[in-house]
């Protein structure tokens, strides 16, 4: 196997590309999804696909892929027909139970059962986020377990009854694990996404990936104990990977997609929207439009009087000193266990690609970053799970030393 084109679900977007046996992003697509009725985001997720494969294979006829992988985010619950809540939706009050199991998911399908109460009694199938995806793809249904360890905090019998779901586990997919083979491409799908020519034919080989933050971490290589990874977006995710199980307040200490190993993280939640909006009020201060590099230069480097400059360079070195207090909260967390806290982290993301306010981070935190080489590591990923899958390499760690590829350490000037 060569080539795969790996698709990450977003909230807002469909990130893509084509990596090929090296690591090498071959091609690449990101398509904002299309606004559609409330709670059926799930329904154009296909569309997107279809419109990332068509820019891609539009001036590449060359290209081939040998098969296809799927991420995202969770814990979204989508139904059979595409009704979605997203995993960031709000729920009524009165649909959130305070449950003792430590499921992410169960109190989600307790709010989807009542805010799709037609599709619910309708007795058709449940999905998580990217799994929805793969069965359009494929014709099949499963739920990706990314290791036996996780299944408290997706559902077990006892959960879901205790939740007052009643009997609805046969609706839930059974768990396969990612690199598991999801199925083969369709006959109709591969007719909609029209691409025969360029390997996107009928039996074409869909592999699992994971949930989003999973595949980041595999597609960083956070995956042995003292690596440290800073999945910066939207909001941003600070995951240490420890030999032993973290508990300190305000950590979530989750496994290791790697068994006996765990990631203990903390969560920003808005780190990357506050950024977005201030860089909206700063299009309509100067007059016009920014791309997020330019944002960031104007903001670090001018030395005018305007107000606006100065509050968005406070934000970022905010966001900053939320990361270095962050870091700070982990290191003290494994303080006295086998894992060495390091000096330098990963950083992925939207703010991977830009040194300025990376080397800013550096400043802040007084550490050093590594800058993988495919930003969007989720799709690194998703080519570690297929060619896993696929019989290329004997198992994900493996298979993540061999494709991550980074390109070099940042420092910030206190190290020059």
């Amino acid at each position: 196997m060569d080539k795969v084109f790996c698709a990450d679900i977003g909230t807002t977007s469909l990130k893509t590309a084509v990596i090929d046996s090296t690591g090498t992003v071959v091609a690449y697509s990101r398509k904002i999804f299309e606004k559609t009725e409330p709670h059926m985001e799930a329904s154009v997720w296909l569309k997107a696909m279809k419109s990332a494969m068509d820019e891609i294979f539009s001036d590449r006829r060359e290209l081939r892929i040998d098969a296809v992988c799927v991420s995202g985010n969770g814990p979204t619950i989508v139904g059979q027909d595409g009704e979605t809540l997203l995993w960031n939706a709000p729920v009524d009050s009165g649909y959130a139970r305070a449950f003792v199991s430590p499921s992410l998911f169960v109190p989600r399908i307790h709010a989807f059962s009542k805010t799709f109460s037609e599709a619910w009694s309708s007795g058709k199938k449940i999905f998580s986020g990217p799994e929805y995806l793969l069965y359009q793809l494929t014709g099949n249904s499963m739920t990706i377990l990314p290791e036996e360890r996780f299944r408290d905090a997706y559902w077990t019998g006892d959960s879901i009854s205790e939740a007052g779901l009643g009997d609805c586990l046969s609706r839930l997919p059974d768990f396969v694990a990612p690199t598991a083979l999801a199925g083969k491409i369709t006959s109709g799908i591969a007719d909609y996404l029209s691409h025969g020519e360029n390997g996107v034919s009928e039996g074409l080989p869909v592999y699992c990936g994971a949930p989003d933050f999973v595949a980041a971490l595999v597609g960083t290589g956070t995956l042995s104990a003292g690596k440290l990874c800073d999945r910066a977006g939207s909001s941003e995710g600070l995951n240490l990977c420890t030999a032993e199980k973290i508990e300190a307040p305000g950590i979530r200490t989750l496994p290791s997609i790697v068994p006996g190993l765990w990631n203990a993280s903390i969560l920003l939640p808005d780190t990357g929207i506050k950024f977005a909006e201030y860089k909206k009020r700063l299009e309509e201060y100067e007059g016009r439009s920014f791309t997020y590099d330019e944002a960031v230069h104007e903001t670090v480097f001018n030395d005018g009087i305007e107000a606006i400059y100065d509050q968005g360079k406070y934000m970022m070195l905010e966001i900053a000193m939320k990361v270095r207090d962050g870091f700070g909260v982990l290191r003290n967390a494994v303080a006295g266990t086998s894992t060495v806290f390091p000096d330098e982290f990963t950083i992925a993301g939207g703010q991977a690609g830009n040194q300025e306010w990376v080397r800013m981070k550096c400043d802040v935190t007084r550490m050093k970053a590594k800058i993988p080489l495919c930003h969007d590591a989720e799709l690194m990923g998703d080519a570690v799970f297929a060619f896993t899958g696929a019989g290329c390499y004997k198992n994900i760690v493996e298979a993540s030393e061999k494709l991550c590829r980074f390109e070099g350490l940042l420092q910030g000037a206190f190290l020059e």
